[in-house]
């Protein structure tokens, strides 16, 4: 029940210095694929791919005739980047009574900065959306995501401004589960985009669907990981010598993220994959890590990539008390090799 009169006053309120967050989930891919951002270049990005072979080889002896024809071999895939922006809107009546002089102790929390982290982080659990889209978002103006470029033209019919039907090196390797996943579904799907030394190097599922996978490992197999090994994996989570935190398959984590669409089950190819980002012209770096909101993955170092979002400054506007303010994120997600990746869909069960 509320205090009595008596107690409210004599005694002050406390409020907690930090928000706890109740909304944000986990948004791995989004810190993996961020924290290493290759520098967009141009006016648009253009990439040679082999889509076919040349003229066949011939066996000849003495003086048989060689071919002396040419077919075209090569074609570019080409880029343009996106932009993204998240505001930051604040009443001055607001701001004027969190820095009124005076305030001293009062004052638990800067609302300008707070509010600013606060929505750098929605920033990054939105761009997490568009990372598991298909680039359609927005009029087609957003970045984007594994649904348009681990598929096979059933999404998309391009990529890269060129058919998936005409070039077949576009097309990733889709597997539709029938409901259930087993290891011979994911080994078959990793034949399918491995060659030698040339294999997928980060598995992605939901955490529903990693659930499945772990019952199809054996007890020895669930526990063997030590934090050492998790370590060299450069794991998100750590393991212990009583337990485990990360399931391995093939030497490769398997990596957990509420942003992937329920069933689905990624290999991928980070190699050809690649963020890249593209600065805005003014404003300075802005990281969504504070100690100050608690409760979400963002106190992570990988949930928060240096550099990767520009903050625009406060911009006054011209009829009224009030600020606003950008958060923007500029480039694009790149495959330059989407047959190398691969994902199983449709997974309810083992």
């Amino acid at each position: 029940m509320p205090p009595s009169n008596l107690i409210q006053t004599t005694t002050n309120q406390y409020l907690a210095p930090a928000w706890v967050d109740q909304v944000l989930r986990d948004n791995l891919f989004f810190g993996k694929i961020l924290s290493k951002v290759e520098r967009w270049k141009g006016s648009q990005m253009l990439f040679p791919i082999k889509y076919q072979k040349g003229v066949a080889s011939v066996p000849f002896n003495g003086f048989d005739v060689l071919p002396i024809t040419q077919i075209p071999t090569t074609v570019n895939m080409f880029f343009y980047p996106t932009f993204v922006a998240t505001n930051i809107a604040l009443a001055g009546s607001d701001i004027s009574q969190n820095r009124a002089e005076g305030n001293g102790a009062l004052k638990v929390l800067d609302l300008m900065e707070q509010t600013m982290k606060a929505r750098a982080q929605d920033a990054a659990d939105d761009i997490g959306n568009y990372f598991q889209g298909d680039g359609t978002a927005g009029n087609g103006k957003a970045p984007m995501g594994l649904a348009g470029i681990v598929d096979n033209g059933s999404d998309l019919a391009s990529y890269g401004g060129l058919s998936r039907a005409t070039y077949a090196g576009l097309n990733a390797y889709v597997s539709a589960s029938g409901g259930t996943i087993s290891l011979l579904k994911v080994r078959t799907a990793w034949n399918n985009i491995s060659d030698g030394p040339i294999r997928p190097d980060m598995l992605l599922t939901d955490y529903t669907t990693w659930a499945y996978f772990e019952q199809l490992l054996t007890p020895f197999q669930r526990n063997m990981i030590t934090s050492f090994e998790a370590s060299k994996m450069k794991s998100p989570q750590t393991a212990s010598a009583s337990g485990y935190a990360d399931l391995v398959w093939d030497g490769m984590t398997i990596f957990r993220d509420k942003k992937v669409v329920t069933g689905n089950f990624y290999l991928l190819n980070t190699d050809f994959l690649k963020f890249h980002a593209l600065k805005w012209w003014e404003g300075t770096s802005i990281s969504q890590k504070t100690s100050d909101i608690e409760g979400n993955v963002y106190e992570d170092a990988m949930y928060s990539p240096p550099g990767a979002f520009t903050w625009t400054g406060w911009i006054r506007a011209y009829n009224m008390g009030a600020v606003n303010g950008f958060v923007i994120l500029g480039g694009q997600l790149i495959c330059t090799d989407p047959f190398r990746n691969a994902v199983i869909t449709g997974i309810a069960g083992v």
